[in-house]
């Protein structure tokens, strides 16, 4: 059994005031752990890394954290790793602790990425997670932000952008769990029609165009078809930008090709 202490290694251990933390275990029964649910899918490379490290040097005092039901918190890895090699493994309970805490921790790590939220949420069975998942199944071309701002259907009226803080406080709800699905219909109907861009554009899944097209497509002067009837006379016309605005301006140019009436789009 081992003890973690805090101690500045600056000085002298014996120098310094410590205070004992949590105890360390160490435990060749790796059959009392139990995967804590909704916790993200494990990486087998990562897990290959481990067990090489594991053999080559053996199971360093790096413990993984349990709670009292001795679900993992942190480190599903290295135990999985350890299975694997069939290695001892240290480890330390803290009380209370969920997948709150999972959360928190890898955030803090910045080890989590949307793709692990998602996955978390989906088997823990949170439907809007799980019709995600399908989604982004059906349209891999989109990258995953994309789709999650197509399922959410998120935009704004006035200037018929999208709100840079609309989507971080989406960002917040995706990563908490509470994120919902709106209108699968709709959002397929918009990644099919934003698809029919792309043998005048391969750049139709970039996520400014998207964006643009996704902020359009809520602005009552602008009609799809007619769009694509302007880009069917301009086929080379639609190139990379920068940003979304310039994409606007570059959509308004096409749009009001040999138009007498000209359509402002981008207010």
């Amino acid at each position: 059994m081992f003890y973690s202490k805090t101690a500045p290694m600056a000085k002298e251990v014996s120098q310094v005031q410590k205070e004992e933390v949590n105890v360390v275990y160490k435990t060749n029964n790796l059959s009392i752990f139990k995967m804590t649910a909704g916790n993200r899918i494990p990486n087998p490379q990562h897990i290959k890394r481990l067990q090489s490290s594991i053999k080559q040097y053996g199971m360093l005092c790096n413990p993984i954290l349990v709670n009292e039901k001795m679900e993992i918190i942190d480190g599903q890895h290295r135990l999985l790793a350890s299975k694997e090699v069939g290695s001892e493994i240290y480890f330390i309970i803290l009380q209370g602790y969920s997948l709150n805490e999972v959360h928190t921790l890898n955030l803090n790590q910045k080890n989590w990425t949307k793709h692990d939220f998602m996955d978390g949420y989906a088997s823990m069975g949170v439907n809007s997670y799980i019709e995600l998942k399908k989604f982004i199944e059906k349209n891999d071309d989109f990258l995953l932000t994309d789709c999650i701002a197509l399922c959410s259907n998120i935009t704004t009226s006035g200037n018929f952008t999208i709100s840079k803080k609309i989507l971080e406080n989406s960002k917040e709800v995706f990563e908490e769990g509470t994120w919902k699905v709106r209108d699968l219909k709709l959002a397929q109907d918009n990644a099919d029609k934003i698809r029919i861009i792309k043998p005048y554009y391969n750049g139709y899944n970039r996520s400014n165009f998207v964006g643009t097209i996704l902020s359009l497509f809520q602005n009552p002067n602008f009609d799809f078809n007619e769009f694509m009837h302007k880009l069917r006379l301009q086929p080379t016309a639609l190139v990379d930008c920068a940003n979304r605005e310039q994409y606007k301006t570059l959509i308004e140019d096409i749009y009001n090709y040999k138009s007498r009436n000209k359509v402002n789009l981008r207010y």
